[in-house]
């Protein structure tokens, strides 16, 4: 019985992880009918309920893997990540810093208790959060950008600008990367800088709203009123009820 978990859970994950989720979800079940307390599956078949945006399936899965092993780091991160979603930031942040206190070298749970910090106003927490999720996991790409929100806030420009060049190098279709470096350069006063960034941002995400209207905000300042009406135009297009477009 236990080989055919074991076996079963393996090939689970298997589809799983290339994203055949019907075949997956039937296996984890498989499982859960002979195991109801197999922890594994319970966290995993959450995170597929949690992509189905199922959540209240997704936190109870994820609250039994955790009464069943009350040292599932995995499963307290899980279950942050629903509770950020629902806005629940004091229990997310209970969640996170549990993870972190069975795991201290775990980055993402780092890097999510700095978003909370940082929507609880505690920006030196925040920051700190995502230095160390940096020192853990050098190539991590979403906590130089969330580092380099904490610097854009703070009008620290030139951390910023570090910051999101390297998510862009770890990441180069990064979107709000290159979106948040135009915005930079065009606090910098560097207008084509700014137009490039801008424009890959549009390139990665052809509805990015607030790139197409930087950009005609920048061909504006260029006198290229042509480019900057079209601009206007798509912003429009993508939001008809976006004010700043009606000009």
């Amino acid at each position: 019985m236990l080989l055919k978990i074991k076996e079963t859970f393996e090939l689970a994950v298997q589809k799983h992880q290339k994203n055949d989720i019907k075949e997956a979800q039937e296996l984890y079940n498989q499982i859960l009918k002979i195991n109801p307390n197999h922890s594994q599956t319970l966290n995993n078949i959450a995170v597929i309920f949690t992509n189905l945006k199922e959540y209240q399936k997704a936190k109870e899965c994820y609250q039994k893997a955790i009464k069943i092993n009350p040292s599932y780091a995995d499963a307290h991160n899980n279950l942050g990540l629903i509770f950020t979603k629902s806005g629940e930031n004091e229990k997310a942040k209970e969640c996170y810093e549990k993870t972190i206190e069975i795991n201290p070298n775990y980055a993402n749970a780092h890097n999510n208790l700095g978003v909370i910090f940082n929507e609880l106003r505690e920006i030196k927490k925040a920051k700190e959060c995502f230095e160390k999720a940096i020192e853990i996991n050098p190539n991590y790409s979403d906590a130089y950008y969330n580092l380099g929100n904490i610097f854009k806030g703070l009008r620290e420009n030139q951390k910023a600008k570090e910051c999101y060049e390297k998510t862009i190098e770890l990441n180069p279709n990064y979107s709000d990367a290159h979106y948040n470096l135009g915005v930079i350069f065009n606090d910098l006063g560097e207008l084509q800088k700014a137009k490039e960034c801008y424009e890959k941002a549009i390139e990665i995400n052809p509805n990015y709203l607030d790139a197409h209207y930087n950009l005609g905000v920048i061909f504006n300042e260029l006198t290229e009123i042509k480019k900057a009406k079209e601009c206007y135009e798509k912003a429009l297009e993508i939001d008809p009820l976006n004010k700043k477009s009606m000009v």
